[in-house]
Formats: C-alpha cells, structure tokens, sequence
C-alpha cells in the first residue's frame, strides 16, 4: 500500500465517521441523540486523524532509522540497528536508549513507537523493501557479533 492508498482509505474512514448515528433507547421511543453523536463523531475523528498521521510520520522514521542502520555502526547506526531490532523482535528497550540517542535519532525513535501504539499500519510492510529489508539487517548484525 503507498501513500496515495492510504490517503484514500484514511479519507474513506473520515466519511464513516461523519455517517456515524448515536441512537438511543428502543423501540417506538428510540431516538437519535444528536448531542451524543456530535460528541461521538468528535472522539472517533481525533482517533482517525492521531492514527493517519502517526503511521505517516511513524512510517517517514522507520525508513530513516533502517537507511541508518544499512549504512553501519558508525553515526548512530548501532542505535538504530538496536533500536529496530528491539521493535522487530517485540524485545525490552531500555529507556535510557532513547536518551543516548541524538536528538533527530531519539525524535525518530518516538515516532516509530507513537506508529506503534496509534497507527494501524505494519511499518515494516510499508517501507521500501518491506519486511525482507529488515531481516537482512537482523542477519547482517547477527553475523557481525558473531
């Protein structure tokens, strides 16, 4: 899925949410209760908006750290290695780690986990080469400490 697609499908999400009806009570007595359906459509728009832009951004990161950690050690790159194999392998990452980063590493490093916790993309899927780039970086660093 590229960008464009997952424009379409973050604007097609909109429309649903602006669709969204809060009925309540039942039979002859229910009734649409526009105050709670505004307040509904609110909550569910905040939510679709902090998903799209956190996977967007999320998805910007993750390409940056990865050509990083391709690049090698040096500059940052073990940091990124680490950091993505702690995201990949669904590993324990100290929080320290984020501190020890440079500031646009660190930056990066949080948007990937916002990504995580709000998005609702596979960053991995997504990401020029897809999941088979990252795990021949994995292999490269397993290779590497042994």
């Amino acid at each position: 899925m590229n960008q464009v697609e997952r424009e379409r499908r973050h604007r097609a999400n909109l429309e649903r949410v602006n669709r969204v009806q809060l009925v309540v009570g039942t039979g002859d007595k229910a009734r649409v209760d526009h105050e709670g359906t505004l307040l509904e459509r609110a909550r569910l728009m905040v939510e679709e908006i902090r998903s799209h832009e956190a996977g967007e951004r999320g998805l910007a990161a993750f390409e940056r750290l990865l050509r990083l950690a391709e690049e090698g050690p040096g500059g940052g790159g073990r940091q990124a290695g680490d950091f993505i194999a702690a995201v990949w392998d669904d590993q324990p990452l100290r929080p320290s780690a984020l501190r020890a980063a440079g500031a646009d590493l660190g930056e990066d490093m949080l948007a990937v986990l916002d990504a995580l916790r709000y998005g609702r993309i596979s960053l991995s899927e997504h990401v020029r080469g897809g999941p088979r780039r990252v795990m021949r970086l994995l292999d490269k660093r397993k290779a590497a400490l042994a």
